[in-house]
C-alpha cells in the first residue's frame, strides 16, 4: 500500500451514503410538517447585554473572583450593588454581597460593571 491510496482525513461516525437523484423518495407534506420534538425558544440578547453576559462568565472563575475586587454592578433601575459574581445562570446571575448573602437579577437588569472606578471593557 502507498501513501496515494492511505484516506487523507479520518472522522468517527456512521457511514454515509448518497442516493442518485432517479432514487430519491418524497415525503408527503403532511409527515414533514408533524412533530412530537418539543423546543425551546431562544432568548435574543442586544450586544450589550451578550458583552456583559461574557465579563460575568469571565468574573465568576475562581481566579477572577479574587483578583476583581470590588466590583460595582449598577442596575437599570439606578442600584448599585457591590460585590462579587457567584454563579451565571441562563438568564440570572448571582452575586455576593457581603458576608453569607446572595442576591440574584436578571442578565438584562445590570447596565454595567465597574471595578476601581473604571468600566471593565
Amino acid at each position: 500500500m502507498n501513501s496515494f491510496n492511505d484516506p487523507l482525513l479520518f472522522i468517527k461516525g456512521p457511514p454515509v451514503f448518497h442516493l442518485p437523484p432517479n432514487e430519491r423518495v418524497e415525503v408527503p407534506y403532511e409527515l414533514q410538517d408533524e412533530s412530537t420534538s418539543i423546543y425551546e425558544i431562544q432568548k435574543s440578547y442586544s450586544t450589550k447585554t451578550l458583552a456583559i453576559i461574557a465579563k460575568l462568565n469571565f468574573l465568576a472563575k475562581p481566579f477572577q473572583r479574587k483578583v476583581y475586587r470590588p466590583l460595582v454592578f449598577h442596575l437599570k433601575d439606578g442600584v448599585s450593588v457591590q460585590g462579587e459574581v457567584e454563579k451565571v445562570e441562563e438568564d440570572a446571575v448571582t452575586l455576593l454581597v457581603g458576608k453569607e448573602e446572595w442576591m440574584t437579577y436578571p442578565l438584562e437588569a445590570i447596565e454595567k460593571i465597574v471595578w476601581r472606578g473604571s468600566i471593565m471593557n
